[in-house]
């Protein structure tokens, strides 16, 4: 009795622990990185949305997810790689949020959408980074179709984001935001062949709003089939 009175306190303690970083880490990066927002269309005018929606965006910086969410900051869920929610770093953390969904990035699996669908009937957005990890040379990195074939089974619609990845005191980090697209709704499983026409549309799409947050026209981001490896400094490895 005395041991399960003791594991309750911790939890509660670690829970109170866990609200003062989320908010913490929220002041910070809107007081420090003061993310300046660019809506596009009429219909999205609000990080606070009026329906649940895919929110994709590139993936520049580590900090892109955490301004992601300190943005839409109500009603939404974000995919984290399986590996990073089982890290001994971030697992004390992660494993205690209730809107996390892990996707194993590195084997086939098909649970997170099912989590993700499940979020969305809720009325929880759900913010995924199809890059699947950071890419730092300026590119983007091939999207992975899942969020595409979420989108197309349940019908929510799709808001992409443009980051500039740029997370300096005394800049302010660039955002915009397009009108949300929906991929059409169909019975049985989609083809793989759309999804990857439909993710690379959006891949395009985001490039492009990347290129307006960065304040950059003309540069053409090849197919993901001809876009080449990222080449890591040997000092990063």
């Amino acid at each position: 009795m005395i041991e399960k009175a003791k594991n309750i306190i911790a939890e509660l303690f670690w829970k109170f622990v866990l609200i003062l970083v989320v908010y913490g880490v929220r002041t910070y990066l809107l007081v420090v990185y003061r993310p300046k927002v660019t809506y596009l269309g009429k219909s999205v005018q609000s990080t606070s949305l009026k329906e649940p929606m895919i929110i994709i965006a590139n993936h520049t910086s580590m900090l892109d997810p955490l301004m992601v969410q300190s943005l839409f900051f109500h009603k939404r869920s974000i995919v984290v790689a399986k590996d990073q929610v089982e890290d001994p770093h971030f697992s004390w953390a992660l494993k205690r949020f209730k809107n996390v969904i892990p996707c194993d990035r590195f084997n086939l699996d098909t649970e997170w959408a099912l989590l993700a669908k499940k979020e969305l009937e809720k009325g929880n957005s759900v913010i995924i980074f199809p890059e699947g990890k950071c890419r730092y040379d300026g590119l983007l990195n091939e999207f992975k179709t899942g969020f595409a074939f979420l989108a197309r089974s349940t019908g929510a619609p799709v808001l992409s984001l443009g980051i500039d990845g740029i997370y300096k005191c005394g800049h302010r980090t660039q955002i915009v935001i397009s009108e949300p697209e929906k991929i059409e709704r169909v019975k049985g499983i989609p083809s793989s062949k759309h999804l990857a026409e439909r993710s690379e549309y959006f891949r395009q799409k985001v490039w492009e709003l990347k290129q307006m947050a960065l304040g950059t026209t003309g540069k053409v981001l090849p197919v993901a089939a001809e876009t080449p490896e990222e080449v890591i400094p040997e000092e990063s490895k």
